[in-house]
């Protein structure tokens, strides 16, 4: 195994003196820099924005969501979660699609969102651009983007109603006069534009129905217990739906590990060609130091001799790349977590920096698709190397 390491590290790059494979070989291993250095970068960004995505829609609607598969009372376990030790924080909640009416016979379709507005800035990770300190019961809280369109701002009076809860005497819905208390910013746009927080009060008034609160939204102590507290709650619970957030966005989960799929099969395209280039390198180097190939089967290398040799040059030439490549990239994002060199609009992405994210399974599966790449090349490219009799390889310089 060292005899045959030793000769191709001589034969790496085709030696001295040999222009066309040297060429070759450095094009290899800068294909192989840009293959891996992009597959990296690339699920890197897109980590750090999942990531983001993710922390986002936990912060506006918890870990866990527990509904009711009946018309049982949610406050009657409500307690008992409550209590878990498991769980940080519990906050019940009723949800219904509305009407908004601003200001200039502006109006919008919304929803919703009934729960004690004590716990809003507690239970919610969002951002308030602006607010009182006082909420009155007909305080209620709208994103950013619904205040914009509306043109409302804090201390502003509204009509809000619920066209699905008629009254029973004349058979219209109820019109409540509510003020604007906060404004709020989650950076996520659907939530920003279309969601409304009101009192319990304020829902007891409009949502006529609606008697029984929809679910319990859960924030978790220690992320890490969810799929034990969703075990443990789904067994005591039975008569209830026991989601995780995870459950919750499904669709938007599996849009986005196929993305992730997506761009890194293009991407491997980068490494397959320059899997292509260096089989040409290889069979160049064959070509150029044919004689002493002759001279090492003379000496009695077996065809499996030479194979090593071959591929063992094969993997020289595009592990070095691969590493370089790899190192490269792991330092961009260590250099872009500190000092934010790549800046992007933080009017479009709510962050001025572009967040990266390396995860160990990625660089793994780099790492793999990169030696499956470079050993499949070099195997092809050593059946050149045994089909290559004695005589011929000693003539071939005369």
């Amino acid at each position: 195994m060292k005899f045959q390491l030793l000769i191709a590290r001589k034969f790496m790059l085709g030696g001295s003196g040999s222009g066309p494979s040297r060429l070759n070989g450095w094009v290899s291993i800068i294909g192989m820099i840009i293959g891996t250095f992009a597959i990296l970068i690339s699920l890197s960004v897109m980590n750090g924005f999942e990531e983001r995505v993710i922390k986002k829609l936990i912060g506006f609607e918890g870990d866990m969501r527990i509904t009711s598969n009946s018309n049982t009372n949610l406050e009657q376990i409500y307690s008992q979660i409550a209590s878990n030790p498991l769980i940080d924080e519990a906050l019940l909640y009723k949800e219904r699609v509305g009407l908004i009416l601003g200001k200039d016979d502006s109006k919008r379709i919304v929803t919703f969102k009934s729960i004690n507005m004590e716990n809003l800035s507690s239970f919610y990770n969002i951002d308030f651009i602006n607010s009182v300190t006082d909420v009155s019961e007909e305080g209620i809280a709208v994103g950013y983007l619904l205040a914009q369109r509306l043109n409302i701002d804090i201390g502003d009076q509204l009509t809000i109603m619920s066209p699905i809860d008629q009254s029973n005497s004349i058979g219209l819905p109820i019109l409540v006069d509510v003020t604007v208390s906060k404004i709020f910013n989650s950076e996520v746009l659907d939530f920003d534009d279309r969601v409304v927080f009101i009192s319990n009060e304020i829902g007891n008034r409009i949502f006529l129905r609606k008697k029984n609160y929809d679910g319990i939204d859960i924030r978790l102590s220690n992320r890490n217990d969810l799929s034990r507290l969703k075990l443990k709650l789904q067994n005591d619970y039975k008569n209830f739906s026991i989601k995780s957030w995870e459950d919750l966005h499904e669709a938007l989960i599996t849009a986005m590990r196929l993305e992730r799929l997506g761009a890194l099969a293009v991407l491997c395209l980068i490494i397959l060609v320059s899997s292509f280039n260096l089989v040409s390198t290889l069979v160049l180097v064959i070509i150029q130091k044919i004689r002493q190939i002759g001279i090492l089967r003379a000496l009695g290398s077996s065809n499996a001799d030479i194979r090593k040799i071959i591929l063992f040059q094969g993997v020289l030439i595009g592990g070095v790349g691969a590493s370089i490549g790899i190192i490269a990239s792991l330092l961009l994002v260590i250099i872009q977590n500190i000092y934010g060199i790549i800046p992007i609009p933080s009017d479009i992405y709510f962050i001025s920096q572009l967040p990266m994210i390396i995860k160990p399974n990625d660089v793994i599966i780099v790492m793999l698709i990169s030696l499956i790449f470079i050993t499949v090349s070099s195997l092809i490219a050593s059946r050149q190397a045994i089909i290559i009799g004695i005589r011929d390889s000693l003539q071939w310089e005369k």
